[in-house]
């Protein structure tokens, strides 16, 4: 072979050899460029440890950072224990707490355990009742109750006073000097115009009942009845309405007439013997009563009664008078009035008295 021909030979593989280099810097590049963006997406990696320092220069676009599935389920197996200790930690110190609180309550407790629920006790067992939606909500918030030296407890919003202080009286208390009362700041009475027993089912009126409905409304005091219920069908609650539409148009009330509702501790109770759905037709049959007489009718319990002894999906649009003796009000529904103590003291008043927070607009 002569000496030019090698020349041409070894001048015509320039071209490849250019072009085999050239692609292999081209692979050199691009793994280079997927190396920097494997590191991107590692906690820890390049990019993530310069991520700050560089929004300084690059554009608005964030630096997309991604995450394998293993990654993410093991970032949420974290979050899930975590959330799972704090929200432990945070119960046993709350249960601590109350624990080590003045006369302790598993009431309480149980009440801040389960915000989703109303908790209440009878028959030595705790009810868990859960919230009906539905129904409207108490909007009474806790910090607005004011309660004076003399025990006499308000609400207010936005320093304007919301309520009136509403006493409740029976044959119990007495002849009771009006005038002093009204004096003392109370704006309303609930007069007791009488019960059944709960044995016999004999109607007794109060002996009082007719004096004291005088003595308050001469004395500019909103006054309404209520009456001791051992109903245990529509004919007795007749007679009860009966009663109290009569003492209502003799005495000129001006509040609302309310039935009480209560369990009795005793086992010759015969308003025990009620299911809940029949008693809560004579509490509605009551109201409907009252209704068409032209007054306001109000329904009055403690949870167990009212949640209990009742489906209070069918009477929350009555008036309810709620029995709850605490420095707050734990209900989850608008409430009309708010008995918060039965050892209440009253100018004009000997012994003890019922107190009670009557919600205005």
């Amino acid at each position: 072979m002569s000496e030019q021909r090698k020349k041409r030979k070894t001048n015509s593989l320039i071209p490849v050899v250019i072009f085999l280099s050239l692609s292999v810097l081209l692979v050199l590049v691009i793994c280079f460029v997927l190396s920097l963006t494997l590191l991107s997406t590692k906690e820890g990696g390049f990019f993530s440890a310069k991520k700050e320092k560089a929004s300084e220069y690059a554009s608005d676009e964030p630096i997309p950072v991604t995450y394998s599935q293993a990654e993410v389920d093991e970032m949420l197996v974290s979050a899930r224990e975590t959330g799972a200790s704090e929200k432990e930690t945070e119960i046993k110190e709350m249960i601590r707490a109350e624990a080590e609180s003045k006369n302790p309550s598993l009431a309480t407790i149980l009440r801040r355990m389960y915000p989703e629920y109303m908790v209440y006790s009878g028959d030595g067992t705790f009810y868990f009742q859960e919230l009906d939606e539905n129904i409207p909500a108490n909007p009474y918030a806790r910090e607005n109750f004011v309660t004076q030296e003399n025990g006499y407890r308000f609400y207010e919003e936005n320093g304007t006073r919301k309520s009136v202080l509403c006493i409740d009286v029976s044959s119990h208390q007495g002849a009771i000097d009006w005038p002093q009362v009204a004096s003392s700041g109370v704006g309303a009475a609930m007069i007791r115009a009488g019960y059944r027993g709960y044995g016999s089912g004999k109607m007794v009126e109060d002996e009082t009942a007719l004096a004291n409905i005088a003595g308050a409304r001469a004395n500019n005091i909103e006054t309404g009845l209520y009456f001791f219920s051992q109903a245990v069908n529509e004919a007795e609650i007749d007679e009860e309405v009966d009663v109290l539409l009569q003492m209502a148009a003799e005495g000129g009330v001006n509040g609302p007439i309310a039935i009480d509702v209560e369990k009795l501790d005793d086992s010759s109770a015969r308003g025990n013997a009620l299911s809940k759905e029949d008693r809560t037709h004579l509490v509605e049959y009551f109201c409907e009563k009252i209704t068409a007489a032209g007054y306001e009718p109000m329904i009055y319990g403690n949870a167990y009664s009212l949640f209990h002894m009742l489906d209070y999906s069918r009477i929350y649009r009555y008036k309810t008078w709620y029995a709850f003796y605490s420095d707050f009000m734990y209900f989850p529904y608008q409430v009309d009035s708010w008995q918060y103590s039965n050892t209440g003291s009253v100018p004009g008043i000997k012994g003890n008295v019922d107190l009670n927070v009557r919600f205005v607009p």
